[in-house]
């Protein structure tokens, strides 16, 4: 998976270079002049990605190559006068959430198969956290994606609606967790899913709330919140 993601990410900031100078100079001036350097390691991380999987068995192969097509259809201009995906708006959120949920869920699962109730509810659980924090991340970028002219949620429907928008995307997890509780499920890492859901509402409140916020403030609390999760997990083990 960190193969995966570094890969995916690295592809981004290629593509994107042109937009992150003004949401994220800072990441543009690290690129430019580094393309050759940002594209070898990208693909030496992939074919590692992908011997590793073959070594585990062909369909890993396949769920491994799934995050590759869809980071494609998202971040390059396709001839033929097929938009990207990223150029969409709702497309580009769900896309990547959508391809992130499958790679986490269906990977362990070319080894050691639970239940499908089971895998439903994680699968959900997932996709609608990376969907809020995709949107999270283009609150942060609006200015820029304005300016490029990148149809994202907040661009089109502005903070106010968007900020609506995540909250009753991320109130779905409230049933969702009913369920969980009620079939009897994951009643061990229960205060981790209480954990995930406060914290969803307070940084969607936050975010979308506040028009100045420092560029590493997303990554640090936004993508920072499985640090969190994790670590909670690891003392519940401990219990």
């Amino acid at each position: 998976m960190f193969f995966v993601i570094l890969s995916i990410y690295n592809l981004n900031k290629l593509t994107d270079k042109y937009e992150d100078s003004i949401n994220s100079p800072e990441r543009k001036n690290y690129v430019l002049g580094n393309e050759k350097f940002i594209l070898i390691i990208t693909v030496l991380s992939y074919t590692t990605t992908l011997l590793l999987g073959f070594f585990v068995n062909i369909l890993a192969v396949i769920i491994l190559l799934f995050p590759l097509f869809a980071g494609i259809l998202y971040s390059v201009n396709i001839p033929l006068n097929i938009p990207r995906l990223k150029n969409i708006t709702y497309a580009k959120n769900v896309t990547a959430a959508l391809s992130w949920t499958i790679e986490i869920i269906a990977l362990p699962l070319t080894c050691l198969y639970k239940s499908t109730i089971i895998t439903i509810l994680l699968s959900f659980f997932i996709f609608i956290k990376l969907v809020v924090n995709a949107v999270i991340f283009d609150v942060r970028d609006i200015e820029g994606d304005r300016e490029n002219n990148i149809k994202t949620i907040p661009v089109v429907i502005g903070r106010t609606k968007t900020k609506k928008l995540l909250l009753a995307i991320h109130s779905s997890l409230i049933p969702w967790l009913a369920l969980s509780i009620y079939w009897g499920f994951f009643t061990r890492y229960l205060p981790v899913l209480v954990f995930c859901i406060i914290y969803g509402y307070w940084y969607i409140h936050y975010f979308c709330n506040t028009e100045k916020v420092p560029k590493y403030a997303t990554d640090l609390l936004v993508d920072g919140e499985w640090i969190f999760v994790a670590a909670l997990c690891f003392i519940i083990t401990l219990i």
